[in-house]
This record gives structure tokens, C-alpha cells and sequence, in this order.
């Protein structure tokens, strides 16, 4: 994970310090109730939203629309799953969940303007914040492009960052954190990546962002049964590239079989590909019922060590103590009988038959 900028604040911070008498709290927490409120950009949401864009606006994974004004309406809610934060140094981190998604002037094959900002992140660094999201984005190459880019995905962007000196950092009677309406800036790099700093020039100003957060609520576990969510499951074509994410994949399920990983966790090899109906290892079913077009090993840490010990094997990805993992996986067709989707099922030689999911995908 990227760290937060490290600039500013220290004498804000100090006189902060000392009028706070609080225990450190800095531990991973699931933080269920608490909310945070941030639009992307209310022009942008208007203009793909606008009748003659064609486009429109989803959320998934539990984020919410507010109403408002206009096509483009109000707001999103995101909910808050993980927050740590110490005040005596002012640094911390708050995971969303969830996304949304938008699109505008359809051509031949999708849309002209396709992003989708997943399960954005804010690090605290005192009165500096910096956002992070993992994307799905379609490179920009116009409103009405010849050739229409493949989708591409990104993990853990650096999107934007955000002043958070408005922040008081004291907790409220309840252990509630609160920031509002934070200002925040895209970050350019990531204003390339989508095309908004040909929309919108440099700097790109977003719509502030407003989170409350409690990191003592509940703390942070294995979820209790695997769970996969893929970023976009229709209207895929050959060479879009898709991102993938697991949870509750009990790192220590199951073992491997065979060298190199015979009586070590294997993690579960995670797929792009086009399966029979019947294609389940635990179901008998032979590897010709599995057609893999793409695939991304998931190795717990250690196993991973064995495999990759430089850890930077484009192969393989970690899934981490608490089941979770994040692949990339690129779309590609095969003549094959069988089903499209994202497939997981037990790698080397295990058969375990809770991490055997499908997610289908349609082409087209």
C-alpha cells in the first residue's frame, strides 16, 4: 500500500498533542455503520449524466446516489470497512468499500468515457491527506474514437490528495473521528489516467470529501466465507483488463499436493477463462473442463516466498491473514465449449470445495 505524503502541520500538530489525553488507537478495525461522503466531481456527474452524453451513473458494493439537483444529483455514501488512526501522531488510514461507475457516449464496442473508482482509501498524515482508489478506466482518446481503447485496471492509485486542516482530531463522546468537507485536488498523474486534465485542465479541482469514523467499533477478521467481486462482468471485449477481488479466502484451507508447494498452504489460482458447467475439481471434474485464458496465482505470504521470492512475480499475487486479495486478470475469447467468467478454485493439486466461485462474464 502507498503511504500518505509527509509534509506540514507540526506546530498545528504539537498544540493539537498536548489538549489530547487519548490512548493510541492503531489497529486494523472493520468500522461498520460509519459513512463517508464524497461525489468525484459534480460537473463530471452532470455531464455524464446530461441527455446528449447518453451515459449515466452506478454504484455497487453497498455505495449510495444522493439525490439532488439536476441529472447529475447529489453526493455518493460510501461506507467505511477498515479505519486505523493515533492521535498522538495524526496518521491513519480509512478504507471505503465499494464504487461507482459511469459511462458516456456509447460507440461501437462501449463507451468513449467508461471509469469506475473502487473502494478508495484516505491516508492521514496531520493536516495532509492523500486518496487513494484502485480504477478501471478507459484510456481518453475522444468522444468519438476510431479505434476505442481496452478498458484498462489499476490498483491503489494515488487520485488526489486532500487538506485536511480543518481537522480538529479529537474524538467525539462516541470515539468518532470526523472530517468535513475536506478539500481535495486530483493528483496529476491519475488526471492523466482518466482524461480529466484534458476535461478539466491543471489542477482539477473534486468535490470535497466528509467521512466520520470510529476505529474502536470492531476489529478486523476473516470474513466466513470466501467472496469474489470482479469490476465489470458485461459488455468485456478481447484485451480489456479487469480487476478482481477476494475475501474470506482462508489463507491456511487447504495445502498443495504436488512440488513445489506438496503440505503448504497453495492459495487458490484465480481465472479468466471459459469452463464447462460442470468444472469443479471437488466435483470430479477433469482440467479439460477448465479453459484458462488468464490466470494470477493467490499465495498466502509464505507459500508466495517459495514461489516468487522476490515477491514481484507477475503471476502470482498474496492473499493476506485476512483472506484478502486483489488480481488483475485481461479478457481474451476462446473457441472452446463452456461458460466465460472469473473462476478461483484450490491451486496446486488441493481440492477445497468453499473457494471454488464463479463470477460469469458476458462478452460483447
Amino acid at each position: 500500500m502507498s503511504e500518505a505524503a509527509r509534509t506540514g502541520g507540526t506546530a498545528v500538530r504539537r498544540g493539537r498533542r498536548a489538549v489530547q489525553a487519548i490512548a493510541l488507537v492503531a489497529v486494523a478495525l472493520l468500522t461498520s455503520g460509519c459513512m463517508g461522503t464524497w461525489g468525484l466531481r459534480s460537473s463530471y456527474r452532470s455531464y455524464v449524466t446530461a441527455p446528449f452524453a447518453e451515459g449515466g451513473i452506478t454504484t455497487e458494493e453497498g455505495v449510495t446516489w444522493s439525490d439532488g439537483p439536476g441529472t447529475g444529483k447529489g453526493p455518493f455514501q460510501w461506507p467505511v470497512d477498515v479505519a486505523t488512526f493515533d492521535p498522538t501522531t495524526e496518521q491513519g488510514s480509512v478504507q471505503f468499500r465499494g464504487a461507482v461507475h459511469t459511462e458516456a457516449h456509447p460507440v461501437t464496442g462501449g463507451h468513449a468515457l467508461e471509469l469506475s473508482i473502487w473502494n478508495p482509501r484516505l491516508e492521514i498524515d496531520g493536516d495532509a491527506g492523500t486518496l487513494h482508489a484502485d480504477l478501471n478506466y478507459r484510456p481518453y482518446a475522444g468522444t468519438s474514437p476510431t479505434t476505442l481503447p481496452a478498458l484498462q485496471a489499476a490498483f491503489d492509485v494515488p487520485f488526489a490528495t486532500v487538506d485536511l486542516s480543518g481537522a480538529s482530531w479529537v474524538a467525539d463522546a462516541n470515539g468518532n473521528y470526523e472530517i468535513r468537507n475536506a478539500p481535495m485536488v486530483g493528483i496529476p498523474a491519475a488526471m492523466a489516467l482518466i482524461g480529466w486534465d484534458t476535461f478539466y485542465g491543471d489542477p482539477v479541482a473534486l468535490d470535497p470529501l466528509s467521512v466520520t469514523f470510529n476505529p474502536a467499533l470492531a476489529t478486523a477478521k476473516l470474513a466466513e466465507t470466501p467472496r469474489l467481486v470482479v469490476s465489470q462482468t458485461t459488455g468485456l471485449h478481447a484485451g480489456d483488463t479487469v480487476s478482481v477481488w477476494g475475501t474470506g479466502f482462508d489463507p491456511a484451507a487447504h495445502t498443495g499436493t504436488r512440488p513445489p508447494l506438496s503440505g503448504q498452504p497453495s492459495g487458490v489460482y484465480v481465472v479468466f477463462g471459459k469452463f464447462a458447467e460442470t468444472w469443479k475439481p471437488s466435483a470430479g471434474a477433469p482440467s479439460s473442463a477448465r479453459t484458462v485464458i488468464a490466470q494470477k496465482w493467490a499465495l498466502p505470504a509464505a507459500s508466495r516466498q517459495i514461489l516468487d521470492p522476490t515477491g514481484t512475480g507477475a503471476a502470482y499475487v498474496t492473499i493476506d491473514q485476512y483472506g484478502r486479495f486483489e488480481a488483475t486478470l485481461t479478457v481474451g475469447e476462446s473457441a472452446a465449449a463452456g461458460n466465460y467468467g472469473v473462476y478461483t478454485y484450490a491451486g496446486s493439486g488441493a481440492v477445497d470445495a468453499a473457494q471454488e466461485l464463479a463470477v460469469p462474464i458476458a462478452l460483447g
